[in-house]
């Protein structure tokens, strides 16, 4: 069964995650406080109610604490975002995620009890200058923290090496994830990471771990055009 997750806050933040989780094949369900916005929503074909995000029996008639997550993606208005999670959080939903628009907010957010807090605007920075200062190295994915799955392609060091051999858990503190090797027409292989896997130059490898130890281990390991 498909998690049935309800968004409070039908700004562009919240209209993007409903269609993004619409299209994973989420159960989603987006409210507002303003009518005509919601009636916007539901000719556009999204699910969506209006309802007062800090009005617990608003919140119980459209079923929100019967959710697997909710999502408090109030925009501008910091006081009906922390009226939203207090309420909320007081009627035991099962997972309640804030988004916060700086990290006074943040901070208000996870002392309410959010389980979880989200501030895309800083995100969003952070991806970007880490991106510019990355240069050439490698595609980098944040996966929680300064834990990312970053591509790495190898230059001459590790070829002919075996994956086994090669030791990227013990030297790097790194688990490879997969590999793409280009065959001669350019078209690129997937290959899972098996322990006798032999490394070729110009092998492209997805790796996870620490962004540090994965910049390391490029520096170490990689090749140019990486």
């Amino acid at each position: 069964m498909a998690e049935r997750i309800f968004i409070l806050g039908a700004g562009r933040f919240g209209t993007h995650l409903a269609s993004r989780l619409s299209e994973l094949g989420c159960d989603v369900q987006i409210a507002d406080s303003d009518a005509r916005l919601v009636q916007d929503l539901s000719e556009a074909g999204f699910r969506a109610i209006r309802i007062d995000a800090d009005d617990p029996g608003d919140l119980r008639a459209a079923g929100v604490p019967d959710a697997d997550v909710v999502v408090v993606a109030i925009g501008e208005n910091m006081q009906a975002s922390i009226l939203a999670v207090l309420t909320l959080r007081e009627m035991g939903v099962k997972r309640l995620i804030g988004r916060a628009i700086n990290d006074k907010h943040a901070q208000i957010l996870t002392k309410l009890g959010a389980d979880q807090v989200v501030s895309p605007a800083r995100e969003s920075a952070m991806r970007l200058a880490e991106q510019i200062d990355a240069g050439s190295r490698g595609e980098r994915h944040p996966i929680d923290g300064e834990f990312h799955l970053g591509q790495v392609r190898l230059g001459s060091k590790l070829a002919g090496v075996r994956l086994e051999d090669a030791a990227l858990s013990r030297k790097y503190k790194l688990t490879p994830v997969l590999i793409l090797r280009a065959d001669a027409s350019g078209n690129k292989k997937q290959e899972m990471p098996s322990p006798e896997y032999v490394l070729h130059e110009g092998d492209q490898i997805y790796v996870a771990g620490h962004k540090d130890d994965i910049n390391t281990f490029e520096e170490k390991c990689g090749g140019k055009g990486t």
